[in-house]
C-alpha cells in the first residue's frame, strides 16, 4: 500500500453547457519521503488537484487514500479534521497575521492539533530563531516563508504541500527555499509535494507529475540528489 493512492479521480464543476471537467480520470501514487513537483500551466488542473489533496474539495469520482483511509469519501467536517491534523500548508503569499511576531505565527498553527512540535524548535530548523520577535512586515519575503513553512512543520504534518512556495520571491531566494524544503524531505522523511507551474523545479523532483487538461501526461521517477547544490537551477 503506497502512502497516497489517487485512483480514476474527476472533478467536475457546473452541469450541463456549463460543465468543465478540471480533472478527468486522474492516478498515481505517492510513496512517503518523496519529494514531488506537480507541473502544469494555468487551467491544466493542478490547482484543483492540490484543494484535493489538501482536503479543500471534494473529488466528483474516484479514489484519494492516504495511509490507507479513503478521504475521498470524507464529508466537510471530517475534510477539517483532515486537513487540521494531517496537512501542513505552504503557500506563495505566505498567508502570515501581520500582527503576530514569527513566533506567534507559528504557535497559533501549533495551538489547532493535538500534538505539535516545539514552535521555537521550528524557527530553529528554518533558522530563524533569532527573528522569533519579529513582525512579518520587518523580515524579508525569504524569511517570511520561512517562518510559513515553520508554521506548516509544527503540526508535524503527515503531507506536507506547497502551492508555488518559490512564486513571490527572486531566483536567489527561492532556490534557498526549495534547498530547505529538500533538506525538510531528506531529514525527516517528510513527504512533499510542490504544485507548480515553473518547469526550473522539475530537476528538484523524486516524483515529477504533469498535468494537461485535468489529464496526467507523465508520472516519472528519479533519485534524490545527495547534494542539494547539483541541482541545475
Amino acid at each position: 500500500m503506497s502512502f497516497i493512492e489517487i485512483e480514476n479521480v474527476s472533478k467536475i464543476y457546473g452541469e450541463g453547457a456549463t460543465e468543465v471537467k478540471a480533472l478527468d480520470n486522474v492516478s498515481f501514487k505517492i510513496e512517503k519521503g518523496e519529494i514531488v513537483v506537480i507541473l502544469g500551466a494555468s487551467g491544466a488542473g493542478k490547482s484543483t488537484l492540490l484543494n484535493i489533496l489538501g482536503g479543500m474539495d471534494n473529488l466528483t469520482s474516484g479514489s484519494y487514500k492516504m495511509d490507507g483511509e479513503e478521504v475521498g469519501n470524507y464529508n466537510s467536517k471530517e475534510l477539517e479534521n483532515f486537513r487540521r491534523n494531517n496537512i501542513g500548508f505552504v503557500f506563495q503569499f505566505y498567508n502570515l497575521m501581520n500582527n503576530l511576531t514569527a513566533l506567534e505565527n507559528v504557535e497559533i498553527a501549533a495551538s489547532l492539533v493535538k500534538n505539535p512540535l516545539s514552535s521555537i524548535d521550528m524557527l530553529e530548523k528554518v533558522d530563524l530563531a533569532k527573528r522569533k520577535n519579529n513582525y512579518p512586515g520587518e523580515l524579508s519575503g525569504g524569511e517570511q516563508q520561512r517562518v510559513s513553512i515553520a508554521r506548516a512543520l509544527v503540526k508535524n504534518p503527515k503531507l506536507l504541500l506547497c502551492d508555488e512556495p518559490t512564486g513571490a520571491l527572486d531566483s536567489k531566494t527561492g532556490i534557498s527555499i526549495i534547498k530547505l524544503l529538500y533538506e525538510i524531505s531528506r531529514e525527516e522523511n517528510t513527504t512533499v509535494i510542490i504544485v507548480t507551474h515553473n518547469s526550473s523545479l522539475k530537476d528538484i523532483a523524486t516524483h515529477l507529475i504533469r498535468i494537461a487538461d485535468g489529464k496526467i501526461i507523465e508520472n516519472t521517477y528519479q533519485e534524490k540528489k545527495e547534494n542539494v547544490d547539483e541541482i541545475k537551477w
